[in-house]
């Protein structure tokens, strides 16, 4: 067993610090994401707190906004594939969308009272991605197909560390109660052990269903077969199923009486219909439920109802029931792992679960890439011959981008959107590349500074930049963190809250970074004669 638990110690040191510095910035961005909508709300100050949603009493009249809606979509989109309907009964303007010719989606925003266009006011409120840029960040990298896969290798290398790491650990619960502060190598020994046992579930849990969710993409070839057997693409949307057009002419029935009988049945208004192949005697309505928390009620699975009817007859097809698991045994497990990651049916309590933990998952492997150069400042074990020194230097410099920098680099991404012309075209673009420039620049300093001045000189710079966030708001926008809680905006302001804190951390970080040079120097002096 010894030999079997060395080699998981080399599999577990190799495995874990080559995909660290990524799995580090996947973690910290998928913990961010947690929050991704308060997040998004911060970042579009202009935009008025959503008032409290109305008990569902019966349905609602949405007659006006359908009969608009689908006056447009004929002029506009008559040979679309599908159309897509947003009624919001009491709203001034709501939402129709479609398929171009290309398969892409295109929308418009309609007067609710005379059904015309409306014109995207770009000053109305500021261009950003908000928190989605942490979570297209976390999904793919900003990298479409090619980001999605190198985050996908990164996850399995993290579950072969995870599996390797406790098949290392030979006192595992021991572990779990163990922490030696001031201890220099086994402080971070400690903290990386308790961080790792204290998350271990929650880690498993977390990057195996991210790796799940995602099977379609790492698994093609069941797409493929599906194709070479049918002759049809395998092709699934949010919304269902693409289906077979009949080639023949239909009239679509009336839209209101369907979405009458679909909200009496869900009690909950409807969220959208979904008319595949309109004008095709083959055509089908889909209309779905709007989901809440008045109509989670601790139910995991956040999925909307719906009820399919025929297009032309009006007859009622099939309703699922929301909240409720698919009959199919293997679509229920996709369907709960991808609730489990998402956090869709999650509340606060929840949210705050998670967020503590991923920021403790994502300290497991920041001390685990600390731990590795701790360990060779100490005794260097050469495993690149000539190379090495050059080597741990490079393993250092990653090490401070990675961790600290990427940490300058959220909060920079943060400020951007107070600082960036709410003028600018493409705006939110330039915000995302405020990120990756502030992170670029990190490594830049990583490289041309000793690595613990470049540890202490970004741990602040983040510091000081999370204290200062509300001030920058206050001296840009007017608000501030009293105003939100004035206001029982209590979202707005735990974003503050949390930067503060956050700030808090790292200034700790960067004092204990610069103890720790003094003691060093101090031994050092004290060992010269």
């Amino acid at each position: 067993m010894s030999g079997l638990r060395q080699r998981m110690a080399w599999l577990h040191t190799w495995a874990g610090l080559w995909v660290c510095w990524l799995a580090f910035a996947i973690f910290l961005t998928g913990t961010l994401s947690v929050f991704v909508d308060p997040i998004s709300d911060w970042m579009r100050p202009e935009q008025a707190q959503e008032s409290a949603q109305m008990p569902f009493t019966g349905p609602l009249d949405h007659a006006s906004q359908l009969r608009h809606g689908l006056r447009y979509l004929q002029q506009h989109a008559a040979d679309s594939k599908m159309w897509e309907l947003w009624p919001r009964a009491g709203k001034e303007q709501f939402q129709v969308f479609w398929l171009n010719a290309q398969g892409m989606y295109e929308d418009a925003h309609l007067s609710s009272a005379t059904g015309a266009a409306l014109r995207e006011d770009a000053g109305a409120v500021r261009d950003t991605l908000g928190g989605m840029h942490f979570v297209e960040f976390h999904h793919a990298l900003h990298a479409g197909t090619t980001g999605l896969w190198i985050v996908g290798a990164a996850s399995a290398a993290m579950l072969v560390a995870l599996i390797s790491g406790v098949i290392t650990h030979k006192r595992i619960f021991q572990d779990f109660f163990t922490f030696r502060p001031a201890k220099g190598q086994r402080s971070w020994l400690d903290a990386h052990n308790l961080a790792g046992v204290l998350t271990l579930p929650f880690l498993f849990m977390i990057v195996y269903s991210g790796l799940a969710i995602s099977w379609n993409t790492y698994m093609p070839a069941i797409s493929w077969a599906q194709q070479l057997r049918t002759g049809d693409e395998a092709y699934t949307r949010e919304y269902g199923p693409e289906i077979k057009s009949s080639g023949q002419p239909g009239v679509l029935t009336p839209l209101e009486p369907l979405v009458r009988l679909a909200e009496a049945t869900f009690h909950s208004p409807v969220y959208a219909l979904v008319v595949n192949h309109p004008g095709d005697a083959a055509m089908t309505v889909q209309v779905y439920s709007t989901t809440s928390p008045d109509t989670q009620q601790g139910n995991l699975l956040s999925k909307r109802g719906m009820m399919k009817f025929d297009g032309v007859s009006g007859a009622l097809l099939e309703t699922e029931m929301p909240h409720r698991a698919p009959s199919n045994g293997a679509r229920a497990t996709m369907v709960t792992l991808d609730e489990l990651h998402r956090l869709h049916f999650a509340g606060a309590v929840i949210r705050w679960i998670y967020f503590v933990a991923g920021m403790a998952g994502t300290a497991m492997m920041a001390t685990g890439a600390i731990l590795f150069m701790v360990k060779r400042r100490q005794r260097a074990l050469n495993e690149f011959g000539a190379s090495t020194q050059r080597v741990y230097r490079l393993i250092d410099v990653l090490n401070v981008a990675s961790i600290a920098g990427l940490s300058l680099a959220c909060i920079a991404f943060l400020w951007s959107n107070r600082l960036i012309p709410l003028a600018l075209d493409e705006r939110h673009e330039w915000e995302v590349a405020a990120f990756f420039g502030a992170w670029a620049a990190a490594l830049l300093h990583a490289a041309l500074r000793p690595v613990t001045q470049a540890w202490r000189e970004q741990l602040w710079a983040g510091a000081a930049l999370c204290a200062a966030l509300p001030l920058l708001n206050l001296a840009t926008t007017g608000q501030h963190l009293l105003t939100y809680l004035a206001q029982r905006d209590l979202e707005r302001a735990a974003v503050e809250l949390t930067a503060i804190g956050m700030g808090a951390v790292l200034a700790f970080a960067a004092i204990r970074t610069g103890q720790r040079r003094t003691v060093a120097s101090a031994a050092v002096r004290k060992a010269v004669p």
